[in-house]
Order: C-alpha cells, then structure tokens, then sequence
C-alpha cells in the first residue's frame, strides 16, 4: 500500500514542510502517548539517570525533544524539514539545534540518541544505523520507535548489524527498540 508521500511523489522533506503547521494536529496525541510511554519504559530500566550529550534525530515540532530534555545535560536535535525545525525552535529554548547533513562530526559523542517516527522515512536506513553508531559513545543508548509498515523481518536484521536489542516492543502502530553499540 502507497503513503501519501509516494503518491505525490514528493520527499519526505517537502511533505512535513507542507503540514508543519498542522502536525501537531495530526500526530501530536499519538506521539504523546508514543513519547510518554517511551519515557515510562526508559523510568522503569534506567532509573533517574541523567546523560551528558542526547541527540534528538528528526524532532519534527519538539514533542520527543521534551523527554530529552529531562534525561540529558546537553538536548541537541536536527530535523530535515526547515518548517518543522523552526516550531521547534519556538516551543524549545535549552536546546541545541545542529543540521542533519553535519552528524558526522559529532563522532562518538552522543550518549543517547532518539529517533521516534523518522527511520521508517528515510530512504537509506541502513546509512543512518551506521551513522548512530558512529556518534554514539560505546557505552551509550539508542531508543528507537519506526512504523510497522515495513514488519520486523526488514529491521531487525538492519538494526542487529550495528547494535545488540537490549528491549523490544511490538506496539499497535510501531516497533520501539532499545538498543546499545555493537562491537567489532
């Protein structure tokens, strides 16, 4: 079945610059609850820790951005739409906005990353796992949420090639992972 984005035939990039006004409208309840349980589960493994560096991989308007911020020192995000970023921008103030295209440098930094809704988009996921590993401190962690639509056969093996599955969910619309750096 064909999302809206194929259909268009447009980027991802140019459909949330179209409806960054009305995405919270939308999605925000259900990435509430998505970002509520997340924080939920994160309480119950992990406790009050607090992480130096954490990294918010397609913030979209700030919703998962929020949950960053009480668990790091340091909140960074990015987010390909300019639209997006700039509600963002607007509702977060202690946040430190980086480009997408410059992740790279940021090179065994990030002690969490988070990245809700975003790979499932993406056209090379394998080139972003491989670039969270790179800017993930060995000893750090990746929660990562992706729609069903493309089923857990197609993830886990993408995912198991640069990170070891330390939770895994199975939820109504999505898979959520929690995962920590695969050494070679």
């Amino acid at each position: 079945m064909k999302n809206i984005v194929d259909i268009m035939n447009i980027s991802s990039e140019e459909w949330y610059n179209l409806i960054a006004d009305s995405y919270e409208l939308l999605y925000g309840e259900e990435q509430e609850k998505k970002i509520q349980f997340i924080e939920d589960l994160f309480k119950k493994l992990f406790g009050n820790v607090t992480f130096e560096n954490g990294l918010d991989f397609g913030c979209g308007t700030g919703i998962s951005t929020k949950f960053l911020i009480k668990i790091t020192k340091n909140a960074y995000a990015c987010e390909i739409s300019q639209n997006m970023l700039e509600k963002a921008k607007e509702k977060l103030k202690n946040v430190i906005f980086i480009n997408c295209k410059e992740l790279e440098k940021y090179n065994n930094f990030f002690d969490i990353i988070l990245s809700v809704t975003v790979l499932q988009d993406v056209e090379e996921p394998e080139r972003i796992l491989e670039l969270f590993n790179k800017i993930l401190k060995d000893n750090g962690i990746l929660i990562l949420s992706v729609l069903k639509k493309k089923g857990i056969e197609y993830w886990k093996p993408k995912i198991k090639k640069y990170f070891n599955i330390l939770w895994f969910s199975e939820e109504e619309k999505d898979f959520i992972f929690i995962l920590s750096k695969k050494f070679y």
